[in-house]
């Protein structure tokens, strides 16, 4: 609801007069000005919306009445549909309070409406009962005919006043025979009484096509007036009728006859709280909109009901057809039943015998594709370091008198080469080891600084900068497991850090008497979707393709990790580096984790549950 700021300003006697009715088309109120003239204020339905005072389904207006002094004020009302008002005034406090409860209220309402809507769309869909689809149809046109009613179609859209006036034109003419179609077939009417059904779709159908014609060619009145005047004669009919039929002992007629009751019994109070004859409150104020969503519940209750009946009625026929089945015919039947059964276990048998097989398949095909695997990473990567070997063994026999630097950098390039080698040899001796169907740990109690100097002492001072806090004097575990596992992290840190950029190793004691270790570089980053595949023998990231590797260094880590019960993580982010974060515990305070081949055949992805 938007209210004008200027008018909205706080002042002693300052009132707000609401004139209830959503379809005034033209409201007019006039007061006295200063200057002692008259000053013209409008609103309703063919006012646009910014030119209201107060942006709200009814004709709203501010009124200042001083405590001592009386005003006059004159209000002018033109609509094309009835003119039906009722004047109040608030307090702005008040009446902000009581649109905001008036809101919940018809949200709750017109979302009952919108429920049962679906939900019949989807029980129809289901069903295919036709008795539904009616039923879906009949919730829609009442909901969409009440929306417009009260007034949250004008409030919320630009439309002219004429436009709604005609969609409520034909949406009210067109549930007449809307209203005839779902009333016949919940009761019946087809098969009791064809002639009489026939002839009330078509008398209905007819006066619902006039009426639409005349609101569309003529004017809203004209079509609107005869539309009314057949509601009601259609209101005495459809009550009339079920309780002939209820009388003559018909079931479904008195269901509808106590719901449809309950619709007019609603429309009957509001009729006479708006002459006077009924004190006004909320449920008289509201009796209509109430009548009307227990009438709807009932009907979607008598639809569900008379379905799952005819259901039982079915499954009824069904089980009399069978009890009436010979004996000898019931015997075929145990009998096919009987071997049903036993295909259905020999089938069975086979499908699982089948799974078996094709398991056992497919671990050997993974198998003859990891030696596949395995074999060529081998050939390419010690091809390398072999070729450098004897290229510069080569050179070195070639040019025996070459300078002495030459001869040095030749002989670098063979020991680097031999290293590589060596390097490549010590994964996969460690692998063998590791994954054998004995538990592999060596444990024994470990100084850490000494762990931790035997590692730093296989690369330069200046290409990693070691940081300590709370370090344990001791640690149990397989000292050279662990060495193994840091020296692949400080490797692989330094392969993707930036040249002449060092890699940080920090050491810290963790709250259960283990360490946690972290490496981290200012490398380029993993990619989000490489991180979980990053512990996985011979994964190589699309960062590491033109880089030396046999895609094992971190699945050693993984294992060995894994070995002594602890966990490993990866905090990484694109252009921002990685940290890898190891925690290895003190293995003399937990047992030994099962580390068979059998053990290690879970997924991997269960492994990673710190990965970032």
């Amino acid at each position: 609801m938007r209210i004008d700021p200027e008018a909205a300003r706080v002042m002693p006697g300052r009132w707000l007069l609401e004139i209830t009715h959503t379809h005034h088309d033209d409201v007019r109120l006039y007061t006295r000005a200063a200057d002692g003239g008259w000053r013209e204020r409008r609103a309703g339905e063919d006012v646009p919306r910014a030119a209201k005072e107060i942006d709200y389904r009814h004709a709203a207006f501010f009124l200042d009445v001083p405590e001592t002094a009386s005003r006059t004020a004159y209000l002018r009302i033109v609509s094309r549909n009835s003119i039906l008002a009722r004047l109040t005034l608030w307090q702005p406090e008040a009446f902000h309070g009581a649109v905001q409860k008036e809101t919940l209220w018809y949200g709750i309402y017109l979302g009952i409406y919108l429920a049962l809507a679906i939900s019949h769309l989807f029980f129809w869909r289901w069903t295919r009962e036709a008795i539904s689809g009616w039923y879906v149809l009949y919730v829609t046109m009442h909901g969409a005919i009440s929306w417009i009613s009260i007034g949250y179609l004008q409030q919320y859209s630009s439309w002219p006043s004429l436009t709604v006036d005609t969609l409520q034109a034909v949406l009210l003419c067109g549930a007449i025979w809307v209203v005839i179609r779902f009333a016949t077939l919940l009761m019946d009417l087809p098969r009791l009484m064809p002639r009489t059904s026939r002839a009330l779709l078509w008398v209905g159908g007819l006066v619902a096509l006039t009426c639409i014609g005349l609101a569309l060619g003529v004017r809203y009145g004209a079509g609107m007036v005869p539309a009314q005047l057949f509601s009601l004669l259609l209101c005495v009919v459809l009550i009339a009728l079920p309780l002939w039929l209820w009388k003559l002992g018909h079931r479904p007629a008195r269901f509808f006859a106590l719901a449809f009751g309950i619709l007019l019994a609603g429309i009957f109070v509001r009729y006479l709280t708006t002459l006077g004859f009924v004190e006004t409150n909320v449920v008289t104020e509201h009796s209509y909109q109430i009548g009307s969503i227990i009438h709807m519940l009932l009907m979607s209750s008598i639809i569900i009901g008379r379905y799952n009946a005819l259901k039982r009625q079915l499954i009824g026929a069904q089980e009399d057809a069978l009890a009436a089945k010979s004996a000898v015919t019931r015997q075929l039947e145990t009998e096919v039943m009987a071997r049903t059964r036993s295909l259905v276990d020999e089938i069975t048998r086979r499908e699982a015998l089948e799974n078996d097989l094709r398991r056992a398949l497919e671990v050997e095909q993974q198998a003859r594709q990891e030696q596949r695997d395995f074999v060529a990473m081998v050939s390419h990567e010690f091809r390398t370091p072999l070729a450098i070997i004897n290229t510069s063994a080569q050179q070195l026999a070639a040019a025996l008198d070459a300078p002495r630097e030459k001869s040095v950098a030749r002989c670098a390039n063979i020991r680097d080469s031999v290293r590589r080698m060596v390097d490549l040899m010590d994964e996969y001796l460690s692998l063998d080891r590791m994954e054998g169907d004995t538990t592999p740990l060596r444990l024994a109690v470990s100084d850490v600084r000494e762990l931790l100097d035997d590692v730093l002492a296989d690369w330069p001072a200046a290409s990693i900068v070691p940081e300590e806090s709370n370090l344990p004097a001791s640690l149990t575990c397989d000292a050279r497991l662990v060495q193994i596992a840091l020296r692949n992290l400080l490797a692989n840190g330094l392969r993707h850090s930036p040249a002449d950029t060092p890699v940080r190793l920090t050491a810290r004691g963790s709250a259960d008497g283990g360490v946690v270790f972290e490496v981290a570089d200012a490398g380029s980053g993993i990619p989000a979707d490489e991180i979980p595949l990053l512990f996985q023998k011979y994964f190589r990231g699309r960062g590491a393709r033109n880089k030396p590797g046999a895609g094992l260094g971190l699945y050693l880590v993984e294992r060995i990790v894994r070995l002594h019960g602890g966990e490993i993580t990866v905090d990484s982010a694109p252009g921002q580096g990685s940290m890898f974060r190891m925690l290895i515990p003190e293995s003399g305070k937990c047992p030994v984790p099962d580390m068979s081949a059998g053990a290690l055949m879970e997924p991997l992805e269960s492994r990673l549950n710190g990965a970032t």
